[in-house]
């Protein structure tokens, strides 16, 4: 064997040598959708678990809220009356 002064990078030796690159291998169209689906599952668990734990801590506010807006329902609507301390101003005393 002759050795070559001109150093080929392993990408194009294995092309020339008719075998599919490292790359070539690691990147196909099932890999990325297996790549994809496996975060979109990950991403859903932690999704998951974050309202598992902050679901219990919205039950209060939510009854507070619900409780608040049921008492203001419920209070009539008539016009304030004024109460006045001293003597009235048109003087009448009967």
């Amino acid at each position: 064997m002759e050795k070559h002064s001109v150093i080929y990078p392993p990408y194009y030796l294995s092309y020339m040598n008719g075998v599919l690159s490292d790359t070539k291998k690691v990147v196909s169209t099932t890999n990325v959708v297996g790549y994809v689906l496996g975060l979109l599952g990950i991403s859903m668990i932690a999704v998951t678990q974050v309202v598992t734990v902050l679901l219990p801590l919205l039950f209060a506010p939510l009854v507070c809220a619900t409780f608040g807006f049921l008492l203001y329902k419920t209070q009539p609507f008539n016009e304030p009356t004024v109460v006045r301390v001293g003597p009235s101003p048109q003087g009448n005393q009967e």
